[in-house]
């Protein structure tokens, strides 16, 4: 039986939040891809605040996710065996993909296209095999779905670190001049802002490195040698070098002969963004595990109950998202007040959703 450990369900909690708010940010900024978009006139600094916020809860949100993914993954395999370790993996990740697919991403789509015959949609899908590509915001489960096969396959393979490793700024920096490099080259033929099958191939260097980093941490007690000090530390070189470092990414990413040159391409403005990205995504990540660890390491009902539904959260928020932003689409409280109260009003109806759900025998335990 997996050890719950309340510091990590507690950031599985925080992710799911920052999840749901970036959805939210994205319906009222339109900047990036989501099923609804409320087009509002912009002023400068609600620009600055999106670009602000969506890029530095994208930069960290979904590595810090793979990282707390992978933890248990070894301990669980080693105590399953690969067979069931794999069937389990299909029956836990790969059920709600495809109850995704094939039930809540038409849903989505109606909601957006009330017009559209969904049943003909949903038939159109299996051409060229793009219904891979309706998962949504499961794409995170298709994709660990993959890495837990690929590791329980090749896990004996794999390069396993040093148990007396420790967490020296040298190690932190060569994590992040790795990531960097991967994520430029990556970008080289994924540029952000492109997919393949919902597979934003742009940010998977990260989620990558953090997979695998999670799966060797228990192992070798890493988090344990984060120290509260350290993460501290680690926050305040987060924002304070990163803040401005983002700033200076931006203005050396500028346009250039019509294109923003931070998407990608072998150019400096696309080189300094990975380097921004995997800088603050290390740093946070890193903060985030000291201080969840010493401060945040103890659950009420009420962080229970959340971590309970966290997954509940994820797979049925996209719907009610999308219904609230259209049922208030006529509903102008200014464009950041109504990001936060949409997003807040998304998670409470999630969460009753998830719990009605998980009541239910059976098909309750799909989302647990």
């Amino acid at each position: 039986m997996t050890v719950r450990l309340p510091y990590i369900d507690n950031l599985r909690v925080f992710c799911i939040v920052i999840v749901v708010m970036i959805h939210s940010a994205v319906t009222y900024s339109c900047i990036g891809s989501w099923y609804y978009n409320e087009p509002m006139p912009l002023g400068d600094l609600e620009k600055l605040f999106f670009f602000l916020f969506q890029s530095h809860a994208q930069a960290f949100s979904m590595s810090l996710f793979f990282f707390v993914s992978g933890y248990f993954i070894p301990a669980s395999l080693e105590r399953k065996g690969t067979r069931t370790f794999i069937l389990e993996r299909l029956k836990r990740l790969g059920i709600p993909v495809l109850i995704y697919i094939f039930i809540i991403h038409p849903i989505c789509v109606k909601l957006v296209y009330p017009q559209l015959n969904i049943a003909e949609f949903t038939l159109k899908g299996f051409h060229n095999l793009d219904f891979l590509g309706h998962t949504g915001p499961l794409w995170f489960a298709f994709a660990l779905l993959i890495f837990s096969v690929l590791y329980a396959v090749v896990h004996k393979y794999l390069p396993s670190a040093k148990s007396n490793v420790g967490v020296s700024n040298l190690k932190i920096m060569a994590i992040i001049g790795l990531i960097t490099l991967l994520a430029f080259g990556f970008r080289l033929v994924a540029p952000i802002g492109t997919s393949f099958y919902n597979f934003q191939f742009c940010y998977f260097a990260a989620y990558i490195v953090f997979f695998y980093l999670g799966t060797q941490a228990q192992r070798i007690n890493i988090i344990e040698k984060i120290t509260l000090q350290q993460g501290k530390k680690w926050l305040y070189i987060a924002f304070g070098i990163g803040i401005p470092l983002w700033f200076i990414a931006g203005f050396f990413g500028k346009v250039s002969e019509g294109k923003m040159l931070i998407l990608g391409g072998f150019n400096a403005g696309a080189f300094l963004y990975a380097f921004w990205e995997s800088f603050f995504c290390v740093s946070i990540i890193i903060a985030l595990l000291g201080i969840a660890k010493a401060k945040w390491n103890d659950q009420g009902k009420t962080m229970k109950f959340l971590s309970e539904n966290t997954f509940g959260v994820y797979v049925f928020h996209a719907p009610i998202l999308i219904g609230l932003s259209i049922l208030t689409k006529d509903i102008h409280p200014g464009i950041i007040p109504k990001f936060f109260i949409i997003a807040f009003l998304t998670i409470v109806a999630s969460l009753l959703v998830s719990w009605l759900i998980r009541q239910i025998p059976w098909v309750g335990k799909i989302f647990n």
